[in-house]
């Protein structure tokens, strides 16, 4: 047991450093101390400005979206994305005209579902690329300025074209989850997603758990107003129960 305070809270900050996020749970448990005890320590460790308390635990201080480009993001939580994009992939029938939005957690629902009778509608030069060919998808490329970091089409042209679309569908990917907001690195991005998901009948959000308590530059969409996030079963179970009050968890 953990008694006096000060070790504690290097014990807490030791953990921080490791995984960038700490549950109120886990550390009551490792430390063998109770629950309220923790919440306090966190209280004042966050009064020191050495980490950020979240719902459930706290994250690292500098736990602020650092965007990456394309080619970076394809190298990580590779098999979490595949069991996301599998969930997603699940949702989809024949026939729905669906928006896949930017980013390689979609870009993996595409073994999934390329069988599929699709309408595929998309703002993604990559997504583009693995639809295109297929005959039995109708695919719709949502032009504009390209944002080459993200590979996507942002900008007035492409908000003039997405206001004449319905859709039944959206699948956006996210940068940060911060209480009841998806946020994303990009303003005009966020602008784009959230038009989409308000002409969409169904509004999904895909994000690995690793960007849940992290903030994006730029809020776009309330989360109690979308149908479900789909993630990855490494979530934890303090942060999965408070987000299941706003939306469902898949």
């Amino acid at each position: 047991m953990l008694n006096l305070k000060e070790e504690r809270h290097q014990f807490i900050l030791k953990k921080l450093k490791q995984s960038k996020s700490v549950s109120v749970k886990d550390l009551s448990e490792e430390m063998h101390v109770v629950p309220m005890t923790i919440r306090r320590d966190l209280k004042e460790l966050e009064q020191k400005s050495l980490l950020v308390r979240v719902h459930g635990g706290a994250v690292d201080s500098t736990t602020f979206y650092d965007e990456l480009a394309n080619e970076e993001k394809q190298q990580l939580n590779s098999e979490n994305k595949r069991v996301i994009a599998e969930k997603a992939s699940q949702l989809i029938r024949n026939d729905d005209i669906i928006f896949i939005g930017s980013g390689t957690t979609n870009e993996a629902i595409f073994p999934y579902i390329k069988d599929l009778n699709l309408h595929i509608i998309t703002n993604s030069l990559f997504i583009f690329e693995q639809y295109k060919d297929i005959e039995n998808m109708d695919v719709v490329l949502i032009g504009g300025r390209y944002r080459r970091k993200t590979g996507s089409f942002i900008g007035h042209l492409a908000i003039s074209m997405l206001k004449n679309l319905h859709i039944d569908k959206a699948f956006i990917g996210v940068n940060g989850i911060m209480d009841d907001e998806a946020t994303t690195a990009n303003e005009e991005e966020g602008i784009a997603n959230e038009l989409i998901l308000s002409q969409s009948t169904e509004k999904y959000l895909v994000s690995d758990s690793s960007k849940f308590n992290t903030r994006a530059f730029t809020p776009f969409y309330k989360i109690r107003d979308l149908d479900a996030i789909i993630t990855d079963k490494e979530i934890f179970r303090e942060v999965e129960d408070y987000y299941s009050k706003l939306t469902k968890i898949l």
